[in-house]
């Protein structure tokens, strides 16, 4: 479909609905992402060869557990329910991810490398919805507050696989 008439963002406005069913849109998608992510980290921790990449996995693991506990409270506060949608994006990077990492001749630390970069990527998605839920539950006149420690927990994660990555990948002196 063509738009009829060019507009710019400004001159767009939703109405207070719309905007309640896009969060909750959203607010499905992460909630039912991080399910999936849950089954992802119990696979890729066996596939890992170094303690502390195990070890990030496994408090990754947990801070996912933590996070759906977070967003269950969210759906509570905003008196919803999670509704069943497709989350393909996420089980494809994370198939793509177990992909990589068990693909024959790869030595063990190349299989790390490639758990690391792809669990950056996955973190990366998910500090972008929950960046998406704050702008949205602002924009609605929810707080976003409620949403700033799944958020927070997705960026620490994101930085403790940053240090791990350049851990491997050290920098020449």
């Amino acid at each position: 479909m063509t738009p009829i008439n060019q507009q710019n963002p400004e001159d767009v406005k939703f109405e207070d609905a719309h905007l309640k069913k896009i969060f909750l849109e959203h607010l499905n998608s992460i909630y039912f992402g991080k399910q999936h992510l849950i089954e992802f980290f119990e696979e890729i921790k066996g596939l890992a060869s170094l303690i502390y990449l195990k070890e990030a996995i496994q408090e990754c693991y947990e801070a996912t557990q933590k996070q759906l506990t977070q967003l269950e409270s969210i759906y509570n506060t905003i008196n919803k329910t999670p509704s069943k949608t497709t989350v393909l994006g996420i089980k494809a990077m994370t198939l793509e991810a177990y992909i990589s990492a068990i693909k024959s001749g790869k030595t063990a630390m190349e299989r790390d490398v490639f758990i690391v970069f792809y669990v950056q990527i996955i973190e990366g998605i998910e500090i972008t919805y929950f960046d998406v839920l704050r702008n949205l539950a602002k924009s609605i006149g929810y707080s976003s507050t409620f949403i700033n420690k799944p958020f927070n927990l997705a960026v620490k994660n994101k930085l403790a696989f940053e240090a791990i990555y350049k851990a491997y990948i050290a920098e020449p002196a």
